[in-house]
C-alpha cells in the first residue's frame, strides 16, 4: 500500500515537472518569436549606423554576398601566414552622387571568446576607410575594448588595403590591446578580409 502511494507520488511530480516545463518552453517561443523581428531589425540598424560613419554621406547597395571562413579560403583570399579568414555576412558598395567610392563589408572573425562582428570600410583608393566591431562576446575590460574604446580601432584608417595588416607582435604595425593581443589579432583578420575581398571585385 505504502510502495503504490510512492509510485503515485513520483508519477504526479513527473507529470507536474513535465507541465512545467512544457508551460517554459511554451514561453520562450512565444518571446523568441516576439523579439526575434526587434533583435534582427536593430542589428540592421547598427551595421547601417557603422557603414555610415565609416563612409560618411554615402548610399549603401547590397550585393547580395555572404560567404563562410571555409569558402572565403577556398576562394583564394590569402591572409599572412598562420591568420585565418573570418566569415563574411555581407558586402555593400558605397557611391556618391553616382560615383562608386568604396564598399563597406560584414565579417566575423574569431575572437577569444567567440566571433567578433564588425564592419570594415574599403576605399575605391585601396586604404582601408575604417572598421567598427558592433557585437561581440569578448572580455570585458580586455578584448571589449575593441568596442568599447574608440580610439584604439581608429589605427585601422588610412592602412593599406592590402589584406596584409598584422599586431606589431606578429612584425606588424597594429599595436594590440593590452592583454587581448587574440581579440586585436581576430579584428586584423577582419580588416584583413575584407580587404583582401574587395581587391576581387576590382
Amino acid at each position: 500500500m505504502e510502495s503504490n502511494k510512492k509510485e503515485g507520488g513520483i508519477v504526479q511530480l513527473v507529470v507536474v515537472l513535465g507541465l512545467i516545463t512544457f508551460i517554459c518552453a511554451l514561453l520562450l517561443g512565444v518571446i523568441n518569436g516576439v523579439t526575434a523581428d526587434k533583435i534582427a531589425q536593430n542589428a540592421v540598424e547598427t551595421r547601417d549606423a557603422a557603414m555610415a560613419e565609416i563612409i560618411p554621406d554615402a548610399e549603401f547597395e547590397d550585393m547580395n554576398t555572404a560567404m563562410s571562413a571555409d569558402d572565403v579560403a577556398a576562394a583564394g583570399i590569402s591572409l599572412p601566414a598562420g591568420r585565418t579568414p573570418a566569415q563574411i555576412d555581407g558586402v555593400y558598395k558605397a557611391t556618391k552622387d553616382g560615383e562608386e567610392v568604396g564598399y563597406c563589408v560584414q565579417v566575423e572573425p574569431k575572437g577569444f571568446g567567440g566571433n567578433v562582428t564588425m564592419i570594415v570600410g574599403i576605399n575605391a583608393d585601396g586604404t582601408v576607410a575604417g572598421a567598427k566591431v558592433t557585437s561581440h562576446s569578448e572580455t570585458p575590460g580586455l578584448g571589449a575594448k575593441s568596442q568599447a574604446d574608440p580610439n584604439w580601432i581608429t589605427q585601422y584608417a588610412g592602412q593599406a588595403a592590402d589584406g596584409q595588416l598584422q599586431v606589431t607582435k606578429d612584425g606588424g604595425t597594429i599595436n594590440a590591446i593590452t592583454g587581448a593581443t587574440i581579440t586585436s589579432r581576430a579584428v586584423t583578420d577582419g580588416v584583413n578580409t575584407a580587404a583582401a575581398y574587395v581587391a576581387t571585385l576590382g
